[in-house]
């Protein structure tokens, strides 16, 4: 029997995973890591369109870390983390162009 299907384990129950034949609890294991990875693709990809279509300012946050941070109920630092990973180009260009933006003015 295949122990590294990618198939969920059709009977895997919610509550009772003591029950769970061993080869059903590798699926479920495999499966739930294959769409944890995707999921997380997603929040990347996500995150770093929102930090450059400047989605706070649009939205009347300060910045994408306050945005983050406020709709998904997450950490400030936690929200700047995934800002960083998502779009540590767009997150630099945009602090340079603040530091301009603040020594013309």
């Amino acid at each position: 029997m295949n122990t590294h299907s990618t198939a969920l384990a059709p009977n895997a129950p919610a509550q009772s995973w003591s029950d769970l034949a061993d080869v059903d609890l590798l699926r479920t294991l495999v499966e739930t890591e294959r769409r944890r990875r995707r999921l997380g693709a997603a929040m990347v990809a996500a995150v770093a369109e929102a930090e450059r279509r400047g989605l706070a300012a649009d939205t009347g946050y300060r910045d994408t870390a306050e945005l983050l941070s406020d709709l998904l109920r997450i950490s400030a630092s936690e929200a700047r983390r995934r800002i960083e990973y998502a779009a540590p180009r767009a997150r630099s260009r945009a602090r340079k162009a603040w530091r301009a933006v603040a020594a013309a003015g």
